[in-house]
């Protein structure tokens, strides 16, 4: 892919969760992707993010008149590790679900009147063997939405967010579980990634390699979970096993 394909194929790599109260309004957000295996359809996404049991959701799309359709997830799956020279278990920063074969989410662009003024584009479903590595000759990114905000107006809460693509970043090294990426500009902060937490991050050839977890803005970095090692929990979900 040259720049411009890679970056509409991040645009359109990922989900956007956001985590309901009880009157069905917005209390968190956080990243995830859709992944087809064997026929059925699984939300990758990270057990810091959707790890405290809130009401999470995957955020479908606008519906004019009616406002913002969601899909439920439920109770999702999490993981932990531990050894037999060790007490206790580690828990490990990966989540997961099935979903309906047909669930799906839309990029679209909305006004300040609520106005839908670019039509639904569908976001990715990515058909993944989830047994890919980063290679350090390409280039990665991942794309989420951030930067979350509220504001009252004449009694009603309005809720807000950013899409931003992250584009160019060089693969360091692989410690234990994750993947260390390298940013290719200075790291501008945690906040400025919150939301992101999840996200997918791609190979510029397409490869899904990892989910967004974490950085370090002294070495400017980005960790992410590698989705090669926890493969075979998602084998066993989608009845991959011999």
């Amino acid at each position: 892919m040259n720049n411009a394909e890679f970056r509409e194929h991040l645009w359109l790599s990922s989900v956007p969760l956001v985590r309901l109260s009880d009157e069905r309004l917005p209390t968190g957000i956080a990243s995830g992707c859709l992944v087809d295996c064997l026929g059925k359809r699984v939300l990758l996404t990270v057990s810091h993010a959707t790890g405290d049991q809130g009401n999470w959701a995957i955020q479908l799309k606008y519906v004019p008149g009616k406002g913002t359709k969601t899909y439920q997830l439920g109770a999702m799956q999490f993981l932990a590790k531990g050894t037999l020279s060790r007490l206790g278990l580690e828990d490990i920063d990966f989540s997961y679900v099935e979903v309906p074969a047909d669930i799906r989410g839309y990029r679209q662009e909305i006004d300040l009147q609520e106005n839908i003024v670019r039509s639904e584009i569908p976001i990715s479903v990515h058909a993944s063997d989830l047994n890919e590595l980063p290679n350090s000759k390409e280039t990665f990114g991942f794309c989420g939405m951030v930067m979350p905000s509220a504001e009252e107006h004449f009694g009603q809460v309005y809720f807000g967010s950013e899409l931003r693509i992250y584009s160019g970043l060089s693969f360091l090294r692989t410690e234990g579980d994750y993947h260390v990426f390298s940013l290719p500009f200075a790291h501008p902060g945690h906040e400025h990634f919150k939301g992101c937490s999840g996200a997918p991050i791609f190979s510029s050839t397409g490869s899904l390699v990892a989910l967004v977890c974490k950085g370090c803005e002294k070495t400017n970095e980005i960790w992410g979970i590698s989705v090669k090692a926890y493969k075979t929990p998602i084998d066993i979900l989608v009845g991959n096993v011999a």
